[in-house]
C-alpha cells in the first residue's frame, strides 16, 4: 500500500511539473488568492472574481471545474455545519429545482463556444454585481412555485457559469426567518450546490489532471486568502470593504472580456 502511494505521488509530481512551470498556472494562483481575500473581508465575491478571470486564461469549463473542486475542499464542509439552523421548508424546493437544472447548465458550459460563454460570463457577473449593489430584495412572500423558479435559474446559471449566489441571496433575504436562519440557509444552499456540481463533474470526467493540479494549488491559497481578508479588514467599516469588493469584481469582469485578452497574455 505504501509503495503504491509513493509510486502514485512520484508519477503525479512528474506529470505536474510541466504545469507548475507555466506562467498561467501562477497567474491563476494569484487570482485565487485575490478572490479568497475578497471573500474573507466581504463575505462574498470569490466566484465573481475567480471564474471570469480564470476563464480567460484556462477556458470557462476548466475555470468552473477548478472552482468547484477547491470550493469542495474548503467552503463546502463549513456550510454543512449550519444544516440544523437552516429553514428546510424554504430550502428544499429551491435546492431540488437547482439540482434538476444544473445538468442543463453544465451541458451549456461544456458544449457552448468558449468565446460566447466568456461574453455570457461577463454579462452574468455584471448583472449579479448590480443586484448586490442595488440592495434589491424579493418583496413577495417566498412560496414553493417562486422558490422553484429561483432555484431553477440558480441551478442553470451555476451549471453554465459557476455563478448563482447573488440572486439566491436576494431571494432568501425576503424570508420572514431570523437573520441567523437566513444566513444558515444560504450557506447550506451553497454547500448543496457545490456538492452536486462536483459529483456531476466527477461522473462526467471533467475533473481532468490539470484541473486537479490547479485545484490543489488553489486550495491552500484560497484558505490563506480567506484568513488574510478576515484578519486584515476586521477593523474596516462595512461600507468601505464592500466598496472595495464591488470595484474588484467589476474590474475582474471587465478585464476578463475577450476585448482585453492582450492584458492577460492570451
Amino acid at each position: 500500500m505504501v509503495e503504491t502511494v509513493t509510486t502514485w505521488l512520484a508519477q503525479f509530481g512528474r506529470d505536474a511539473w510541466p504545469l507548475l512551470q507555466m506562467p498561467s498556472t501562477w497567474l491563476v494562483a494569484a487570482i485565487v488568492l485575490t478572490g479568497g481575500i475578497v471573500r474573507g473581508f466581504s463575505g462574498f465575491g470569490g466566484a465573481l472574481i475567480f471564474i471570469p478571470l480564470c476563464a480567460s486564461i484556462i477556458g470557462p469549463k476548466k475555470a468552473v471545474a477548478v472552482f468547484y473542486l477547491f470550493d469542495l475542499l474548503s467552503a463546502t464542509p463549513y456550510g454543512y455545519a449550519f444544516i440544523r439552523q437552516c429553514n428546510k421548508r424554504e430550502l428544499a424546493p429551491l435546492t431540488i429545482a437547482a439540482w434538476c437544472m444544473l445538468p442543463f447548465g453544465a451541458y451549456v458550459l461544456v458544449h457552448a463556444n468558449p468565446l460566447h460563454l466568456r461574453w455570457a460570463l461577463t454579462v452574468v457577473v455584471l448583472i449579479m454585481l448590480a443586484v448586490l449593489m442595488s440592495g434589491w430584495r424579493y418583496r413577495g412572500t417566498p412560496t414553493a412555485p417562486v422558490s422553484l423558479c429561483v432555484g431553477g435559474f440558480a441551478g442553470f446559471s451555476g451549471g453554465a457559469t459557476g455563478i448563482s449566489g447573488p440572486i439566491v441571496i436576494a431571494y432568501f433575504l425576503s424570508s420572514r426567518s431570523t437573520p441567523p436562519v437566513i444566513r444558515a440557509s444560504i450557506m447550506v444552499f451553497y454547500s448543496l450546490m457545490s456538492t452536486m456540481m462536483s459529483a456531476y463533474f466527477f461522473y462526467k470526467g471533467y475533473f481532468t489532471f490539470d484541473v486537479v493540479v490547479f485545484a490543489l494549488i488553489a486550495w491552500p491559497l484560497y484558505l490563506g486568502g480567506l484568513f488574510t481578508g478576515a484578519r486584515f479588514f476586521s477593523g474596516s467599516s462595512e461600507g468601505s470593504y464592500r466598496a472595495i469588493a464591488y470595484v474588484l469584481i467589476a474590474a475582474s469582469a471587465i478585464i476578463a472580456m475577450p476585448l482585453f485578452d492582450g492584458l492577460i497574455g492570451r
